[in-house]
């Protein structure tokens, strides 16, 4: 058995800071993209940058809501909480429509929400089994940035199928569609539903307080 080991900044460690290059694309309204190959895997890690005109806990809390993803996130047919680990790392359930001649992809991920300092969060999610990969992880990032979010993806998948690699230019690709679609969303919801977002941030700040905010779910 080969085990891979990814080389993902620690969410302690990510830095705002961001080269001059990078800082006008951002500014523009772009996404920096940016790929990692990994050794063993056909599919590189990936890391977006992107700005979000909204605040980090208005930005967090939108995407903390998990049972809306399948609403707004490309291909993806269910996102459904199915377990707590704790208030603040629930399983969810996902179904991703995949093109032929590859499966749809079923997986669980373990998703765990984190105040990282004053005005910054993050959500790090993990693999827990999928018929799909071999290996999965990531994180959102979502920082302070003139007054709006900065928003930090990243994500590595190291798919079963020996086709994959066939497929590594549109994983990137959708992938950045994505990212695109998580900012449409939060954005959207700030500017056309904020009694919505006040409810995001309640039961965002309710996990923080260590309540379980999905009451229907099982518990380890």
């Amino acid at each position: 058995m080969i085990f891979i080991i990814v080389p993902l900044t620690p969410l302690s460690e990510e830095k705002q800071e961001l080269p001059k290059d990078d800082l006008f694309t951002i500014m523009k309204g772009k996404l920096v993209v940016k790929r990692t190959p990994v050794k063993g895997s056909p599919w590189p890690e990936i890391k977006i940058t992107g700005r979000v005109k909204a605040r980090p806990i208005e930005s967090i809390s939108v995407f903390y809501a998990y049972h809306e993803h399948k609403e707004f996130l490309p291909d993806l047919l269910e996102s459904t909480p199915v377990k707590y680990v704790s208030p603040s790392d629930v399983h969810i359930k996902f179904v991703m429509d995949i093109p032929w001649p590859l499966k749809n992809s079923r997986y669980v991920t373990g998703n765990k929400v984190k105040k990282l300092g004053e005005n910054k969060f993050a959500i790090e999610w993990y693999l827990v089994k999928s018929n799909s990969s071999k290996e999965s992880k990531g994180s959102v990032t979502f920082l302070p940035f003139k007054g709006e979010t900065l928003l930090i993806y990243r994500t590595f998948i190291n798919p079963k199928s020996k086709l994959a690699g066939l497929f590594r230019k549109k994983m990137v690709k959708k992938t950045v569609k994505s990212v695109k679609e998580i900012i449409r969303w939060i954005e959207s919801k700030k500017m056309y539903h904020p009694k919505e977002i006040k409810n995001y941030i309640s039961l965002l700040n309710k996990t923080f307080e260590g309540d379980y905010v999905y009451k229907d779910i099982p518990r380890e």
